[in-house]
């Protein structure tokens, strides 16, 4: 008996204090504006071993809200749609963010700069974004205007750092699919593998949002890796959903190498297999 109520004191202190944590990151981002530390906290909140549901659930909402308010809305949304698929029994938080995904504006203009002639060296390319926070987004994806497949061209690397705990980096846009539905699309790049191991390698993927929070198509390239140290073409082809709501596609470096992209495209392929 006496070992079951401490687990209860337990359980509760742990409660409190996420509560505490929340609470200050609130704080944070709505007296301070400080959204980059209120995220950073957020995520922390997050990452914390039984986490009540409530806390767990407005933890989301408010990490949302910070990536809004950021202009990362292609994430932000994202942290709104998880926040439904795993905490929907959270009715009033959910119901918030089931507002903010109906009546935000998230028709993200794309693609754009799949050639990389936007932007500016050695930082992160225009209209691309990285899963990082935004001052450290130039340590994950870079433009160089050398070692490109055209000389007189620019390009990108894609790569972890050298103290990320994790060992993957991913390049990537998102966009509204309306004037994709129903018709097939193909997503080309020049991708070449500058590894430090043997395990280092580069995936192209593809993915497909639908309407309701379904999923529609979804390629990885996890059973095709790219692992060539020259410049070769690689492509994703798919007919998108009539009720599509999204496209998103990326470049990911996996290991501690480097990953490098070119001649990026998104086309429209036709029955006769022509382009449009």
């Amino acid at each position: 008996m006496l070992f079951v109520m401490v687990l209860y004191a337990m359980a509760a202190t742990l409660s409190e204090d996420a509560a505490r944590q929340l609470e200050s990151a609130v704080y944070r981002e709505v007296v301070h504006g400080d959204l980059q530390a209120a995220a950073t906290q957020y995520r922390a909140i997050l990452n914390l071993p039984k986490l009540p549901r409530p806390v767990a659930a407005r933890a989301l909402y408010q990490l949302g809200q910070c990536l809004e308010k950021s202009g990362r809305v292609a994430e932000a949304r994202d942290t709104y749609g998880r926040l439904l698929r795993e905490y929907s029994d959270q009715s009033g938080t959910a119901s918030l963010a089931r507002t903010r995904l109906s009546e935000a504006n998230w028709s993200v203009p794309g693609p754009l700069n799949l050639k990389f002639d936007e932007g500016v060296p050695n930082q992160l390319p225009a209209a691309w974004f990285v899963p990082a926070l935004p001052n450290d987004a130039d340590n994950w994806a870079q433009l160089r205007t050398t070692g490109c497949l055209n000389a007189k061209s620019s390009c990108a690397v894609v790569m972890a750092p050298g103290n990320a705990p994790v060992r993957v980096s991913n390049l990537m846009q998102s966009f509204s699919a309306k004037a994709y539905r129903g018709r097939t699309v193909r997503f080309k790049a020049w991708v070449r593998v500058e590894a430090s191991s043997p395990e280092d390698h580069a995936q192209m993927w593809l993915s497909v949002d639908r309407s309701n929070d379904q999923k529609g198509f979804f390629d990885n390239m996890s059973d095709r890796p790219i692992r060539s140290n020259t410049w070769i073409s690689s492509e994703i082809q798919t007919r998108i959903d009539d009720d599509a709501t999204f496209i998103k596609f990326g470049i990911m470096s996996v290991g501690r190498g480097r990953v490098w992209v070119d001649d990026v495209s998104l086309e429209t392929v036709m029955e006769n297999g022509g382009i449009q």
